[in-house]
């Protein structure tokens, strides 16, 4: 084997390797803290927002920064601490992508959009010390 082949093989499993790492760190595991998750949340949205053309004067919210606002306190009142005690990374990311593939001009996208970021698909609940 050259000492090139050599080298884009070692790339190759590297890459893979670094691939691998991260999906087996997050594959429906429990690695978002609920505020991350939020965060993570309300830029998604605000980002949406923004490639829809809904941030602006004169349109949905003024600036980035009031839809960040906005969004940080939904996401905040969708899982709330007392029933959110961690998150579910594989919930987590089929929200995230809803965000991201939501139609600019659909109603009913939204609305589908947020049924798939429900609490009960992203948090996972404390648990209770007797049990219950």
């Amino acid at each position: 084997m050259t000492g090139k082949n050599r080298s884009l093989k070692l790339i190759a499993l590297l890459g893979l390797a670094a691939g691998l790492a991260v999906v087996g760190s997050t594959c429906g595991g429990v690695t978002d803290s609920r505020e991350s998750a939020r965060d993570k949340a309300t830029k998604a949205t605000c980002d949406r927002y923004q490639t829809c053309g809904l941030i602006g004067p004169g349109a949905t919210y003024a600036t980035y920064d009031s839809c960040s606002t906005v969004w940080r306190a939904n996401w905040e009142q969708r899982w709330p601490v007392a029933t959110c005690a961690s998150i579910n990374q594989m919930g987590l990311g089929v929200c995230l992508s809803a965000i991201t593939a939501t139609d600019c001009t659909s109603i009913i996208d939204f609305i589908a959009t947020l049924a798939k970021c429900e609490d009960v698909d992203v948090c996972i609940a404390p648990s209770h010390p007797d049990g219950g």
